[in-house]
């Protein structure tokens, strides 16, 4: 097993949904859970309001299947993943934290957990570029899946959400653990006296002290410096349910409840056994996501280094990478033209599965545009494909070559009274 040791910077269970989801159904499902606001806000610099001038239109609306190319998808699902996220119970669309990321390639046995800072900075389909644990606050589950899927350029399969409780649930299920605390843990007073929730050394933690213990957060405490208490716990966990197959079957004994989530719980079941199989035999892999901090002190939010996050999809996601053509890759800027609340998000979950990367959203200059614009920055017939293979994947769309120069994104997509969220 291979932790990360790398220095860092200074509610009642819900029923849980079965089938596993076609790519048609997980798109309605997401679109009936995205009730977005209008006016998406960020940190983007003068870029969102982006207006196109002197463009020339290279096709109508026609036929979108003519000289479109949808992405092929996989066949089989080489490597299952869920993202498990942390969220309030007393306030379930809440933001989300602790956000953890299981992989296991079912071809190698290997298995792979990514620790994502939920402070970390990234483009929320229809709400511009804000701390990616805010997607769950706006559209839940489904827009967190289409957030993470952007931000790693990998398409994952399924997110759990867990409140405290629900993590007290399982681990008492689990039975307990004995971890070894590493510093003392201290809860701040209001008097400004301090109270010891903690303390150092080798100690046995049943459920409810498991789970305060992984959530718990001192005082100027960072994102960064609480996570490896996740690992720590997880780690623990994993092994021990490889070592005692029965704690499996208490876990999932009623379906695993306090994980609410749409992935079937016999496939959350094998995903969870083949993830401490892969720690008892050295073959998991413990990362955090690969950030550094915006702004001068720990407390700020961080944004990914893409470079190394690169290395991680390509060294552990890679049965996770959309199978995709011309269109790998390219960037993209969305803009609601249309007044329709979240139709930014909808556009984006079409289009990041066939490997676009959306990296601006906002709102249009105004929200009468009748008809979907693909806006193009060169006439390159390669750059034109991949027009054509936008316009195929929404249904609608008119391309059109701009001549302001463009530097940013490689394809701005202003979405019009034409495009609605109904599946088509």
């Amino acid at each position: 097993m291979s932790l990360d040791t790398r220095p860092r910077p200074s509610a009642p269970p819900r029923r849980r949904r079965s089938g596993r989801r076609s790519r048609a159904r997980q798109r309605r499902r997401r679109r009936t859970l995205l009730r977005l606001t209008l006016g998406g806000t960020g940190l983007v610099a003068g870029v969102v309001g982006l207006i196109v001038i002197a463009t020339i239109v290279v096709s109508d609306t026609g036929d979108p299947s003519e000289g479109g190319t949808i992405a092929a998808r996989p066949v089989t699902d080489r490597q299952p993943t869920l993202v498990i996220a942390t969220i309030d119970e007393a306030a379930p669309r809440a933001d989300a934290s602790m956000i953890l990321v299981l992989a296991r390639d079912v071809e190698t046995d290997a298995a792979t957990a990514v620790l994502v800072p939920a402070t970390t900075v990234g483009d929320i389909p229809g709400h511009g570029i804000l701390q990616v644990g805010r997607a769950h606050a706006f559209g839940g589950a489904s827009l967190l899946d289409a957030t993470l899927d952007n931000l790693l350029g990998v398409d994952l399969d399924h997110v759990a959400a867990v409140s405290q409780q629900g993590w007290a649930s399982f681990f008492t299920r689990v039975g307990g653990l004995t971890i070894d605390v590493p510093e003392r843990l201290t809860e701040r007073a209001a008097d400004g006296s301090g109270r010891v929730r903690f303390q150092p050394g080798e100690q046995f933690l049943d459920g409810p002290r498991l789970a305060e213990y992984i959530t718990f957060t001192q005082e100027g405490e960072a994102e960064l410096t609480r996570l490896p208490r996740l690992q720590q716990v997880l780690v623990a966990a994993f092994e021990k349910l490889a070592a005692e197959p029965d704690l499996v079957e208490a876990v999932f004994a009623d379906g695993a409840p306090m994980f609410d989530t749409a992935m079937p719980a016999d496939e959350f079941r094998s995903l969870l056994v083949g993830v401490a199989e892969a720690a008892t035999a050295d073959d998991l892999v413990v990362r955090t996501l690969p950030v550094t901090p915006i702004g001068s002190s720990e407390d700020d939010s961080y944004r990914v280094d893409a470079d190394r996050v690169a290395r991680l999809v390509a060294e552990r996601f890679v049965g996770s990478v959309p199978t995709v053509g011309a269109s790998e890759g390219r960037s993209l800027q969305v803009l609601n033209g249309n007044g329709l609340p979240g139709i930014g998000a909808v556009v984006a979950e079409r289009l990041i599965p066939a490997g676009f990367r959306v990296v601006l959203t906002g709102n249009a200059d105004t929200f009468d545009h009748d008809t979907t614009r693909i806006i193009v920055f060169d006439d390159d017939p390669g750059q034109l494909s991949v027009a054509r293979e936008i316009q195929t994947l929404l249904g609608v769309g008119q391309i059109e070559i701009s001549r302001t120069p463009q530097s940013v994104v490689d394809i701005t997509i202003v979405v019009g009274a034409d495009f609605t969220a109904d599946e088509g």
